[in-house]
């Protein structure tokens, strides 16, 4: 005859590990990440993203501690993607980040994992692609319009061809240009596409 089976006691003790193994990973973790409910309050975040929101890097909390993405120059909360993400979908947010690598966050909502626990949302910022835009914007401190325009001089474009293209007159280019050369200490439209080519 066999004894009877003792209670198993090792699921506690083995969810314990597994909580402290993720707290580890989470600690080390190099990505911004942040776990939301689905009003947007922040539960837990990693050193990274505790970085990044303290450093307001296209992210901040509210005094409730609700998480808000900077749109449009101004702060919008997560939970106005609310209806999105509680239908499953993945929303991408690009972040506005003034001199900073361009990013986004990557939002999505987790399955629930028990009766009573409410929606849980991952949020991670992701890098995306610098384009040669924002190479020259971050370089040579140029707008948004210098860079577009930096970019048609470098194809061979005439200032009076990007005037209208911009849709501006070509004293507005003219204008442009020549901050473009203080900003990159060059004299001339030559010189300033001989630099901008080898950037």
């Amino acid at each position: 005859m066999h004894a009877p089976h003792a209670p198993f006691t090792a699921a506690p003790a083995r969810s314990h590990r597994l909580a402290a193994l993720g707290a580890s990973l989470l600690e080390r973790l190099q990505t911004p990440l942040l776990v939301t409910d689905a009003d947007g309050v922040v539960l837990e975040a990693n050193p990274a993203a505790t970085r990044r929101v303290e450093k307001c890097e296209g992210l901040w909390l509210d005094a409730a501690g609700r998480l808000a993405v900077r749109q449009g120059g101004r702060w919008v909360p997560l939970a106005r993607w609310k209806p999105e993400l509680m239908a499953g979908q993945e929303v991408a947010l690009t972040l506005e980040v003034d001199g900073g690598a361009p990013a986004q966050l990557v939002v999505r909502a987790m399955p629930q994992t028990g009766a009573g626990d409410g929606a849980w949302v991952l949020a991670t910022v992701e890098r995306l692609p610098m384009t040669r835009g924002d190479l020259l914007r971050r370089r040579y401190r140029f707008t948004r319009t210098q860079a577009r325009l930096a970019e048609m001089l470098c194809q061979g474009m005439r200032p009076a061809d990007a005037a209208e293209a911009l849709g501006v007159k070509i004293s507005t280019v003219r204008t442009h240009v020549g901050e473009m050369y203080e900003k990159t200490g060059t004299h001339s439209q030559a010189q300033l596409v001989a630099l901008l080519h080898g950037a």
